[in-house]
């Protein structure tokens, strides 16, 4: 005990720093205690408060320490650090508006509260410091170590700490005291998870709405049903904006370094014994490579693209090539025939239109256009270019058409043999297949495999890249202000994107940037942003605000084709009232669900048999037909009910069975399901009173260069 009580300065010096880098993570930096003696670089207000350099980097260290213990990294990578820079600043505004929702509430901690709590509820790691070999905590050694005068300086600090907490965890009750949940909505979410109900149910789906359906609807109905539905479209300010992209990609320089990087690990996997490759290889790995280490691997033509630098050779042989996007310094173990050939393919599709049947006539229009782009080609046109202007496969077009190596298996039989006697450069076709024709190109042929160790290589966007970037952006946005910001765009050759969704301030931020939403709602209309990086997206941007919805309805003009295709909607289903009574009429006395099918000729009447719960959306239903969720669990097994209108066509189902947990059974699980519902309304009600918060706060970032 003398031992113990002789090291307690050193032990609550220690256990004080634990205890404070404890609130920081538990609050997640929201109960850090914040200096505010006004010495340190203001980096922003919020409602006139200071946040200082101080301030935030305490919170910054913590959530820097959260980060790599989560990815565990012992360091950061540039967009983690950013991503970190970001969610920092966010709660230190969350703390300062706290802070000044506790004084306005007036909520306070009295010096008893803070000593009870101290002296009956130590942590957990002080208490371990007073607890013997076998167990016992010496509370008499601990409440002597507390009054001992040399930790006096600790034992406020240890205050001042829990003082914090305290009115954090006050201000959190106050909030969320008065949060009830009802027997009912006990009961709801009791049966949603645990009721259940079988059925058969056939469908009887409405046509689709066609754009020359929803033109026939009038202004006036439309306008007659706004009116009437303005709920419906009720929105919160939102800001539209434009803004140029500039990315932060690797340039030929960033794979330049990689590639020397590269070939100069070649020199050494090649120096390796062959038996001791992969210890070679991942030691390099750990040296050179962000990329997680792989052992002794497999590698096609698939991975290597266009690279044919391993053709050649052969096993023991060192090389780097382009693999899976990245470069690899490797050490071929074996070379090997795989007998199963990998073809480079081109390809241009044209589809049919979208009809049930395709007529004789249809079918040579299109024919007719594909032999027209088989002579271009042959004529000496560009494939690429043609992909990308005529094709209909929108993930290949892109790419010029270019599908990279692939199995044979993924083509029609009849593309097959095609395919596999073609030398190459050849073009094929066009080739008729179930969805219109194809015209294919085959770049080359590969059996061969290589089982191979080493070492891959990001080739990632260097400082000095980033930095250019980020010149660049500046420069643009100075000539935005001074020439406008479509003609300086269109002076530096940059794509201005116009179809952002509009900013909110609820949710998730737009770019998951909350210094981005800032800007957004402190800005004007026409106002000019700074060159905000925003590592979610790898990219700096500069934008301006094009224009401002206040809350409210949403314009009809914005929501009158949505309106015009519901009441075309609505149309079509009113329609199909007299085919679902021939329906439920055709099913006849014996209650065979089956019948319709059978006797109007209809395959499309089949049942299909579902599961469902009261509230509960299932497959093979659209969402939200909750119509026959409501019928299910009012009727009695083995009832057949009427036709059942719905929000996409009518339903006539049939109650197999039903199981409904009995009262005994709900009492039981009660106080779990209340316990989770009551988490779910208190974090949801402390996330809408801190938005609310941020939404009529005044927070001015000093961290943004204007």
């Amino acid at each position: 005990m003398t031992k113990m009580r002789d090291s307690m300065p050193v032990v609550f010096a220690v256990l004080a720093g634990i205890f404070l880098l404890m609130i920081i993570f538990e609050w997640g930096g929201q109960g850090t205690i914040f200096n505010r003696s006004g010495d340190a670089e203001t980096l922003g207000l919020v409602n006139g408060q200071k946040i200082t350099q101080q301030e935030y980097n305490k919170i910054l260290e913590a959530v820097t320490a959260d980060m790599k213990s989560k990815n565990k990294k012992a360091n950061l990578s540039e967009t983690d650090e950013d991503q970190a820079n970001s969610e920092a600043w966010d709660q230190a505004v969350s703390q300062a508006l706290e802070d000044q929702s506790i004084e306005k509430m007036g909520i306070t901690v009295t010096d008893q509260e803070i000593r009870d709590v101290i002296f009956n509820n130590p942590p957990a790691d002080v208490r371990q410091q007073f607890t013997d070999s076998v167990g016992h905590f010496h509370q008499d050694a601990y409440i002597k170590a507390l009054r001992d005068p040399r930790n006096d300086s600790i034992v406020r600090n240890l205050e001042a700490d829990y003082r914090t907490k305290l009115l954090h965890l006050k201000w959190q009750q106050a909030i969320v005291s008065t949060v009830r949940v009802t027997d009912s909505e006990a009961y709801t979410r009791f049966l949603t998870d645990s009721a259940k109900a079988i059925l058969q149910i056939i469908k009887i789906p409405a046509p689709q709405v066609t754009p020359q359906m929803a033109s026939q609807v009038s202004d006036k109905d439309i306008q007659a049903y706004y009116d009437a539905h303005t709920w419906l479209y009720k929105q919160d300010e939102q800001r539209k904006f434009k803004f140029v992209m500039f990315p932060l990609l690797a340039n030929g320089r960033d794979s330049a370094l990689a590639l020397e990087t590269a070939n100069s690990l070649k020199g050494r996997l090649s120096e390796a014994p062959l038996a001791t490759i992969d210890t070679v290889a991942k030691e390099l790995a750990q040296d050179y490579s962000d990329v997680p280490f792989q052992p002794q691997h497999v590698v096609t033509m698939r991975e290597l693209g266009d690279d044919t630098s391993l053709m050649s050779l052969k096993d023991g042989d060192a090389a780097v090539a382009h693999v899976s996007g990245s470069i690899m310094a490797l050490r071929i173990v074996h070379v090997f025939d795989t007998g199963a050939a990998q073809y480079h393919i081109r390809r241009i599709t044209l589809d049919f239109p979208h009809q049930a049947i395709i007529s004789q006539q249809t079918k040579d229009s299109l024919r007719a256009i594909a032999d027209q782009i088989v002579q271009q080609l042959k004529s000496g046109g560009n494939f690429a270019e043609i992909a990308r202007t005529r094709s209909a496969d929108p993930r290949t077009a892109t790419k010029g058409g270019d599908m990279g190596w692939v199995d044979t298996g993924i083509f029609p039989f009849d593309f097959r043999s095609a395919i596999v006697h073609a030398s190459k450069g050849d073009l094929l076709g066009p080739l008729e297949s179930p969805r219109g024709y194809d015209i294919i190109q085959v770049m080359g042929r590969a059996e061969k495999a290589w089982l191979v160790s080493g070492v891959q290589l990001a080739v990632k966007p260097s400082h000095q890249t980033l930095q250019l970037e980020q010149q660049m952006a500046n420069i643009f946005r100075e000539n935005a202000q001074k020439n406008g910001f479509d003609q300086a765009a269109t002076a530096g050759g940059y794509h201005v994107i116009t179809d952002a969704p509009p900013v909110s301030k609820k949710g998730e931020p737009i770019f998951s940037s909350y210094e981005f939403v800032d800007w957004v709602f402190q800005s004007s209309k026409g106002d000019i942003s700074p060159a905000l990086k925003l590592s979610r997206v790898n990219a700096v941007i500069v934008a301006q605000l094009s224009d401002i919805t206040p809350e409210g309805p949403k314009p009809l003009a914005d929501v009158k084709n949505q309106i015009a295709e519901q009441l075309a909607l609505n149309k079509q289903i009113a329609g199909l009232s007299s085919r679902a009574q021939q329906v439920r009429t055709a099913i006849g006395p014996n209650g065979d669900l089956s019948a319709p099918a059978t006797s109007l000729g209809d395959a499309t009447l089949a049942p299909i048999t579902v599961l469902m719960g009261p509230a509960e959306s299932v497959n093979g239903l659209p969402t939200a037909e909750y119509v026959i969720n409501n019928w299910a669990y009012s009727a009695q097994p083995g009832t057949i009910s009427p036709p059942l209108k719905g929000e996409h066509g009518y339903y006539i189902a049939k109650l197999m069975g039903r199981t409904i947990p009995t009262q005994k059974d709900f009492e039981a699980a009660k106080p779990n399901i209340v316990k989770t519902i009551t988490q779910e309304k208190e974090q949801r009600m402390m996330m809408d009173w801190m938005s609310n918060l941020k939404a009529h706060a005044t927070i001015v970032d000093y961290r943004i260069p204007h």
